[in-house]
């Protein structure tokens, strides 16, 4: 899977706008959106990974990606239509007026459609009755619970439009399939599509504790946001050094060898459920006590390590963040690499020029000219 195209109408900096994620017509591995703060880099990430969700047959207000701090992107966009290359199709996402959809002139591919012409406003909705609603009194809870049913019946009787999607049947059938009925992601077509988000303020390692060993069994989901509870790297160290101890030593092999600097990881403190960091001068402490940067790197790199496959899109907001220049060029070299080795494709933004220099001109999308 590789995002191709982005149209935007009426959403922040962005009036009537096309982001070209492919060159000279070709999808592309790796794209940087490169620009100074305002220029719309977010807005787009968010936009992606909120209307790749549209691949899922049924969706209700729990797929939808919340923020207690602003709107979903989907409430603030006229028009938004997102173009992804699964093998030899195009699959249209949109959201907004299907009079302005925009059909693939460029080559001789078949193209989809999936249109959703009023869940920008059922979100707006949901958001109003339940997200920002106030938490602590029994009777508010109560009305949440009765606002959140009638909410989702809305979603399950939205106006919802497809067009020529028998040729993508199969994988939309798959996905609802691997939704609806968990599994492993070991026992997984891995060729299902799925998008994974890093924002640029949760790349961080908590000090969790475990008072037995934390079972971190990896499910199927078709958009995922990176959450230091959810996705806890102690958790899932631990839980590989008990039930996949060929695969941790590895996985441990190989973090020393690429992330770390001037320590590795050793091996886990069974008894007390914790990763065991040791500098080069002798000293141990937990995943925990490392640096912003080292955290950052650490939980990019692994979770693309491990999870990465042909039809998997990576989107990393703001991959210079907390990074030293050194570690900057350190993680665009990371992750050029693992993009080879797993045939994924990552998207970032950046406001760094060290980063934006390893792009040139194929594979960098600048919006300070394109938006200011």
């Amino acid at each position: 899977m590789r995002v191709l195209r982005l149209y935007i109408q009426e959403c922040g900096v962005f009036e009537h706008t096309l982001i070209d994620f492919t060159h000279e017509g070709n999808a592309q591995d790796i794209v940087c959106l490169a620009g100074v703060n305002g220029t719309g880099k977010t807005t787009i990430i968010e936009l992606i990974f909120n209307l790749i969700i549209l691949l899922k047959p049924s969706i209700s207000p729990q797929d939808i990606s919340y923020d207690r701090l602003k709107p979903n992107v989907l409430t603030r966009v006229k028009f938004a239509q997102l173009d992804i290359l699964f093998f030899d199709v195009i699959i249209s996402l949109v959201v907004g007026d299907p009079n302005e959809i925009q059909k693939d002139e460029s080559s001789n591919l078949k193209q989809a459609f999936i249109i959703e012409p009023e869940l920008g406003t059922l979100i707006f909705q949901f958001e109003n009755a339940v997200v920002k609603l106030p938490e602590g009194e029994k009777e508010r809870i109560i009305i949440q619970h009765l606002k959140g049913l009638r909410d989702e019946d809305k979603f399950s009787k939205r106006d919802m439009k497809k067009d020529n999607i028998s040729i993508f049947q199969k994988i939309i059938d798959d996905i609802e399939k691997y939704t609806t009925d968990p599994q492993s992601i070991k026992s997984i077509n891995t060729e299902l599509p799925f998008v994974y988000f890093f924002n640029a303020h949760d790349r961080e390692i908590q000090d969790i504790r475990y008072a037995s060993i934390p079972n971190e069994k990896p499910k199927y989901n078709l958009a995922h946001k990176y959450s230091p509870d959810d996705d806890d790297l102690n958790k899932m160290l631990v839980y590989y050094d008990y039930a996949y101890q060929e695969e941790f030593e590895e996985l441990k092999n190989w973090v020393n060898k690429n992330i770390l600097v001037g320590k590795s990881i050793e091996k886990i403190d069974r008894p007390n459920f914790k990763t065991l960091i040791k500098s080069d001068n002798g000293h141990y402490h937990g995943l925990d006590l490392l640096s912003s940067g080292e955290e950052s790197l650490l939980i990019i790199a692994m979770q693309i390590y491990l999870k990465a496959h042909k039809n998997s899109v990576f989107i990393i907001d703001e991959i210079d963040q907390s990074l030293h220049p050194e570690f900057q060029q350190k993680v665009i070299s990371l992750i050029s690499k693992l993009q080879k080795e797993k045939d994924c494709q990552i998207i970032i933004s950046s406001h760094s020029e060290i980063v934006w220099t390893y792009f040139g001109k194929k594979g960098l999308i600048d919006l300070t000219q394109m938006v200011l």
